[in-house]
């Protein structure tokens, strides 16, 4: 079984702000900012450091995915298959799903950013039911199913030592199955760094029992064949043909005569041991998480996977041919601990109890790890209002306290949702079996794998213009889709008991979404009324497609009317930061800071492209040395050579009838300090970044915009709204919170003027502050027409700003933003700064209208070099010179037609 560990604390990550600045030893901004320009990637790239390797995620997946189930799942693969040869088959078979799956998943984990496992991306592909189904199953089904598996294994492994074996369904196993549980829970609601700690200490068992149980097997393999008559070892491998069928003896003592099953029973036995590789294998699909880490994931995660999980189905394939070595054949498939007895059988009952203890500890860590994140995952949940609120709270028991003069809890760990993680684990314990849970484990899990592959296909079709800095060829999720697809299904009929149970807990968990959807949405309904009026009633909005060269950006947190919580803003600026990241770079392709010094730079780069002689596309950054090298700015070439399969446009929308109402207001009422911080620094780092993207941002706002949603939305390059279907709103003031953020970025669009009384005002923003800064759309008699015109006016200027050039677009996207920021110095200037006005900053006076204009015409003198900019003079020219020629022509036909006519 794999290990589900947490691999870092989140809350020990260095954190700091994505843009934040430096100031020269004088205190001044101005050129010695260079050193910032470097620094801008690297905090840009997430939560983490990205200082992980190759060899460090190989180690990683390897840890996670070697688990106990290559000790324990042995007995239910060889009960359903035919003979041991069969059985190393499905070894084989489960380790390449594992591996087509892992392939599939490392596309979408750099194609959709989020955490959680498959569930951004189903909420993503699917919806945000589908997402609240995936994280329901794995909170009340497989990660419950998870920790009742491994600790009755657990016990089973030291009954087994003492010569047990068969009995895991009496009263006394399951309740010390039960306790082994608590105390493992116990120890995870210490707190976090405790958990890690602790689990440190099992990492190594693993390894060094895997390697016990081959060497053992090599050792009596070679004296078997030295001596044959020797009885040593099982015996049965020297004697029988691995791939003959025999009759299986199951646990109950009853025998499966395989030459009398159909081929549709096969299968179904088939799929069964299928079930119990794969959970042997779980754990691939966690891979993903270590590519926030990594310094170039689009290579390195890749490499990872394909060396890792080889090296994971030789060990587990060559794990099990020793136990069909060290054991009989008939002994294999009555064992739940199949190390256990055969090390037992092999040199008595003192080496079965020091096996027994290694076992003991792999399951102790697996338990240890499992619990761990079984209770994030609820906690996660929660955060996505797919839970009460009270599995999200950490360090104490019970609701959240609202006395602000507590002091915080010394614990971080989230008890609550350990709690219910162990209160249903106890359950399934108390009422299923060992192989009864491994079915019902797998077929939870393959369900939502199966739907996540083929969203993966469809994807494809659906968005083919989505960045995919990895791209495995389209068999490998095919493959994975069929066969899991094939598995889910037999596995259904051969299992029904266990597939009514999922089937059962799929509809509790819809209800529980329904009821809980309709609760929030009238108290948030409520809440609403006080503050502004109502939007005209309408339903989900479909997102039309978009050329190939854009991609969007969708807002899909719909149960919470897409607000804005810490989880969501960290979700987009991952997605803006890798849509702006190609795939041979480390760190993101930004604008540069908006100062005026940058343009001297720029013109240093272009006249020492000029003094090469060179053409400029042979010039690039790539990695090179010099990070501040800015050609890429300047040159149509570079330009297009450094954003290869990056879009050009980036749409940001939603599908429901909200584009955002905000900021999460619970999150923002009953956060820390610190939390609060961390929330609005998150917030401002997502307006800069699309402030600083080289790629057009449009949004296409249907619905609510509010507070921090309404900055969001007016913040982009280019806002697509309707007079009928847009609704901005800056409410704070009517809650005694003005909303000072979104004012700020507001004041740079709207002027100071019209946000400020909006701001002071609250509530619904009036129609002529905001409708000069969006692009309209026509208004129609009805919703429905209305939305067709948004999405018309949307595809059109996509369509339009493609077929500008991107390199001209970007660069005159940062020189409108730092000239906007000139302000004139006027009496504040000595005589010492008359000079500066040559520079073009610093010293026109006034309202810097004199230093804009000198700055601008800077710039249209390097606009004026890109090729792309030659080449659209030229075709103007060449226009221009057509039709003063056809102008011409016309007259001399005019003129010599009048002397015809007058001559008749």
């Amino acid at each position: 079984m794999a290990e589900r560990t947490a691999l870092h604390d989140p809350a020990a990550a260095e954190r700091r702000p994505l843009l934040s600045t430096t100031t020269s030893r004088d205190g001044h901004n101005g050129p010695r900012q260079v050193e910032e320009e470097r620094d801008v990637g690297a905090a840009a790239s997430g939560t983490f450091k990205r200082n992980l390797g190759t060899i460090e995620a190989f180690a990683i997946v390897i840890s996670i995915v070697i688990g106990s189930g290559v000790f324990t799942s042995p007995g239910s693969i060889d009960t359903n298959v035919p003979s041991p040869g069969a059985a190393l088959l499905i070894w084989l078979v489960g380790g390449v799903l594992a591996w087509t799956g892992a392939s599939t998943m490392a596309e979408l984990g750099t194609a959709i950013p989020g955490e959680g496992g498959v569930q951004p991306y189903l909420k993503y592909i699917f919806g945000d039911v589908f997402g609240f189904l995936a994280a329901w199953t794995w909170v009340v089904a497989i990660m419950p199913a998870t920790l009742a598996i491994l600790s009755i294994v657990f016990i089973e492994s030291i009954y087994s030592a003492a010569g047990v074996t068969g009995q895991g369904d009496k009263i006394s196993h399951k309740l010390l199955s039960i306790l082994v549980l608590v105390l493992i829970s116990l120890a995870n609601s210490i707190s976090t760094k405790a958990s890690t700690r602790l689990n440190n200490f099992f990492v190594g068992t693993k390894f060094v029992t895997i390697a016990l149980i081959v060497l053992a097997g090599i050792i009596v393999a070679i004296l078997q064949v030295a001596q044959p008559d020797r009885d040593i070892g099982g015996g049965d491998w020297y004697k029988k043909s691995w791939f003959g069928y025999r009759d299986s003896v199951n646990p109950d003592g009853s025998l499966t005569h395989w030459g009398g099953l159909s081929q549709w029973e096969l299968f179904g036995h088939l799929s069964a041991a299928l079930y119990a590789a794969l959970w042997a294998y779980s754990g691939w699909d966690k891979a993903i998480y270590v590519s926030a880490e990594l310094s170039a994931p689009a290579k390195q995660l890749p490499r990872a996977i394909n060396t890792s999980i080889p090296t994971i189905i030789v060990c587990f394939i060559t794990a099990n041919a020793a136990y069909y070595i060290l054991l009989p054949w008939d002994v294999v498939s009555t064992t739940d601990s199949v190390a256990v007895t055969a090390i037992t059988r092999l040199l008595g009952s003192a080496f079965g109890i020091i096996a027994a203890v290694f076992i003991c500890l792999v399951v102790a860590g697996s338990l240890l790890g499992n619990s761990f994140v079984a209770g994030r995952m609820a906690v996660a949940a929660a955060n996505q209002n797919w839970l009460p609120s009270l599995f999200s709270i950490v360090g104490r028991v019970g609701s959240k306290t609202q006395n602000p003069e507590q002091t915080a809890p010394e614990s971080d760990a989230p008890i609550n949702a350990i709690i219910l993680s162990t209160v249903l684990s106890a359950l399934y314990i108390l009422f299923g079996s060992f192989r009864a849970l491994l079915t019902f484990n797998g077929l939870g899990e393959y369900t939502f794998f199966f739907l996540t592959v083929l969203g993966a296909i469809l994807l494809r079709h659906r968005e083919p213009e989505l960045p995919r800095p990895y791209k495995p060829f389209v068999a490998i999720p095919i493959i994975f889709a069929l066969v899991s697809g094939f598995v889910v299904v037999r596995g259904g009929f051969f299992a029904p008991v266990q597939t009514i149970i999922l089937i059962g807990l799929w509809t509790l968990g819809l209800a529980f979404y329904w009821i809980r959807g309709r609760y929030l949405e009238r108290g948030l309904e409520g809440i609403t009324n006080n503050i502004t009026n109502t939007m005209p009633p309408m339903k989900l909005s479909p997102l039309p497609k978009l050329p190939a060269g854009a991609a969007y950006i969708k807002l899909t947190n719909h149960a919470k009317r897409n607000a804005l919580s810490t989880e969501v803003l960290k979700s987009l600026k991952s997605q803006l930061i890798q849509i702006n990241t190609p795939a041979h770079r480390k760190q993101p392709l930004l604008l540069p800071q908006f100062q005026p010094y940058v343009l001297d730079q720029l013109e240093a780069t272009y006249e020492r492209l000029m003094s090469a002689h060179r053409p400029m596309s042979t010039f690039g950054n790539g990695n090179g040395p010099d990070s501040n090298d800015k050609t890429w700015l300047i040159s149509a070439e570079v330009f297009a050579q450094e954003r290869k399969h990056l879009p050009s446009v980036i749409v940001i929308a939603s599908e429901a009838p909200v584009f955002s109402s905000g900021h999460d207001i619970g999150e923002v009422r009953f956060g820390t300090w610190d939390d609060t911080k961390e929330l609005f620094q998150l917030c401002g780092e997502v307006m800069s970044l699309i402030r600083r993207s080289p790629a057009l941002v449009i949004s296409r706002v249907v619905g609510t915009a509010s507070g921090a949603g309404c900055q969001l939305a007016l913040g982009t390059d280019i806002p697509i709204a309707s007079r009928q279907l847009s609704r901005f709103e800056l409410p704070g003031a009517d809650l005694g919170f003005p909303c000072t953020t979104p004012a700020a970025g507001l004041s740079r669009m709207l002027g100071n003027k019209k946000t400020f009384l909006e701001l002071a005002k609250g509530g619904v923003m009036r129609q002529q502050a905001w409708e000069d800064g969006v692009l309209l759309a026509e208004d129609a008699e009805d919703n429905e027409t209305a939305l067709k015109n948004i999405d018309e006016v949307l595809v059109r200027t996509v369509t339009a700003a493609l077929g500008r050039s991107a390199q001209q677009t970007a660069l005159a996207k940062w020189a409108f933003w730092t000239q906007a920021a000139f302000k004139g110095r006027g009496g504040q200037r000595s005589r010492d700064d008359q000079d500066e006005d040559e520079l073009g900053y610093g010293g026109g006076g006034g309202d810097g209208y004199e230093d804009a204009l000198v700055f601008a015409g800077r710039i249209m003198a390097l606009h004026a070099q890109s090729s792309d900019a030659k080449k659209g003079l030229d075709a103007f020219l060449n226009r221009k010179k057509a039709i003063n020629e056809g102008a011409e022509g016309g007259r001399e036909n005019a003129s010599d037609g009048s002397k015809m006519e007058s001559s008749g």
